[in-house]
């Protein structure tokens, strides 16, 4: 096994790197999305690193980028399968910090290392994925 596969990655860090991914993808700051979604630029910074993907707070911004809940959780959930099958550990308990600090190397943290990763798995419908959310929607096969 190699030291890529021995990583894990938290599913709310694949959360956080999949709203990246979209609000990069509509060229829209932080602090932009933030007061559309109805949160603070700090609220949104700590979810684009998944430390504060609540559900109230993952409806509002579903709801800010035009999108229902249900569609940024199935690509979330085809982003994690993808992990999964290139040998990575998703963990769906939240890591402290200092967890993560302590262990770096067995974390995959950085959010477009773990979209690009994320995206390998998908195949054909990569090219969807980072098209978005609901481009992705359309193309999915529904499992």
């Amino acid at each position: 096994m190699s030291r890529m596969e021995e990583k894990k990655v938290s599913y709310a860090a694949v959360v956080g790197a999949v709203l990246s991914e979209e609000r990069e993808r509509r060229n829209v700051s932080q602090l932009m999305a933030a007061n559309v979604a109805g949160l603070t630029q700090s609220t949104w910074g700590r979810m684009e690193l998944g430390r504060a993907c609540t559900l109230e707070n993952l409806a509002k911004a579903s709801k800010a980028f035009h999108f229902e809940l249900w569609q940024l959780l199935k690509v979330v959930e085809d982003r994690v399968k993808s992990l999964e099958e290139q040998g990575f550990k998703v963990v769906y308990e939240l890591p402290s910090e200092s967890e993560i600090k302590e262990r770096q190397e067995e974390w995959l943290t950085s959010s477009s290392l773990i979209s690009k990763m994320s995206l390998i798995g998908l195949g054909a419908l990569a090219g969807a994925a980072m098209m978005g959310v609901a481009e992705y929607i359309k193309k999915a096969p529904n499992k």
